[in-house]
């Protein structure tokens, strides 16, 4: 059973009487007003007056009154196998309110989302992104959900996205995202000069289990392509499910000029500078945190407090390597100030670009660092 809620405010030119509110409710559930009962009305705090109003039907309606602005705050639910609501409904009901409100004398201006808000549903599609607006994101079923020794994943068919990623809950590809975002972190960008080029080159990936970011290189002739990422499962599941990022870059571990490792990319990175072993790209497609060097009895010492994984990176880079890593959203300007300035302490050259990605629901920044 499904759960949707319509969502309207709108401010009156004077206050409305219990009569008045029970008419609006009538015409908000759009039933004659006798079938309409009032289950609750009264103060519910400073300046706030609350009634609940219900069809006996399986529609409920409240509405909240902040008396000294005269604003109403209206929501109605309604279960959904009863009702379809969709945009049509809701501009009806729009229409039925704001022409009651009118024969009354008391309309002043009111606001519609022109959507529900559905809860009940075993698929939850709101999300929160970066500048704190909520999205509510278009997705159509779920394919396969996972509890893994390190996170929980899941991947959606989206129409909009096709099969988009999630772990932990956090958006981390779409398979429409190869351009927007893969081709941009790599500046492989259709229709651009390459930013990079990768051919016979040694390359590292850090994380990368939904196989984007391999598969884009391969396509590049590299030498060699090494990515290491630690949870087998998400390297699995995406290799069966997110065909159209990875397309067959995930389907061995190892091949001519790629090898997968399943571990943990700082002990590589670590047996890397202990080996001497550089590489021409290090391409970072993890979420910065920090490194507890005591835990891993390292003796490394970081000039930085929030750039840690990039310091150590850095250390098995070639001279005139890159080291390329996601930036994170736009508006995520903490993150990215204290990197620009941990970049500009270490006396690193960086490159910043910016390109909208669909399934983020917002602008994202990538980033290349070089030595000076």
């Amino acid at each position: 059973m499904t759960e949707e809620t319509i969502l309207f405010h709108f401010y009156a030119k004077r206050a409305l009487s219990d009569l008045e509110l029970l008419n609006l409710a009538a015409n908000g559930m759009k039933e004659d007003k006798s079938k309409v009962k009032c289950l609750f009305s009264g103060p519910a705090g400073n300046d706030l007056q609350l009634s609940v109003f219900s069809n006996n039907d399986n529609k409920v309606l409240n509405i909240r009154n902040y008396e000294s602005q005269k604003l109403y705050m209206f929501d109605i639910l309604v279960m959904r196998s009863r009702v379809k609501v969709d945009l049509v409904y809701i501009r009806h009901v729009e229409e039925g309110i704001k022409k009651f409100l009118t024969s009354i004398d008391a309309f002043d201006r009111m606001y519609c989302m022109l959507g529900p808000v559905r809860r009940g549903e075993a698929l939850w599609r709101y999300f929160i992104t970066a500048d704190e607006f909520l999205v509510e994101f278009h997705l159509d079923r779920l394919v396969v959900e996972r509890q893994t020794k390190y996170q929980n994943v899941k991947i959606f068919w989206s129409e909009a996205h096709g099969h988009v990623l999630f772990l932990d809950e956090d958006v981390m590809l779409a398979e429409k995202d190869q351009e927007p975002y893969t081709r941009v972190l790599l500046g492989l960008e259709t229709g651009k000069p390459a930013r990079n080029c990768y051919a016979d080159k040694e390359i590292l990936i850090l994380g990368g289990g939904d196989g984007g970011v391999i598969c884009e290189l391969l396509k590049q002739q590299p030498r060699m392509v090494t990515m290491v990422e630690i949870d087998s499962e998400v390297v699995q599941l995406c290799a069966k499910y997110m065909r159209g990022a990875c397309e067959d870059a995930l389907d061995t571990l190892e091949g001519p000029n790629k090898k997968i490792i399943i571990g943990d990319c700082l002990d590589h990175l670590h047996e890397c500078i202990q080996s001497g072993k550089k590489y021409d790209y290090i391409i970072n497609d993890l979420t910065e945190f920090m490194i507890n060097k005591e835990e891993r009895g390292w003796n490394y010492d970081f000039a930085t407090d929030n750039s840690q994984m990039m310091e150590i990176s850095l250390k098995a880079l070639k001279p005139d390597g890159c080291y390329i890593l996601r930036g994170g959203s736009l508006h995520f300007k903490k993150f990215w100030g204290r990197f620009e300035e941990d970049c500009r302490k270490l006396g690193l050259q960086f490159r910043v670009y910016d390109n909208f990605v669909p399934g983020f629901y917002e602008i994202y920044r990538f980033y290349e660092v070089r030595f000076a």
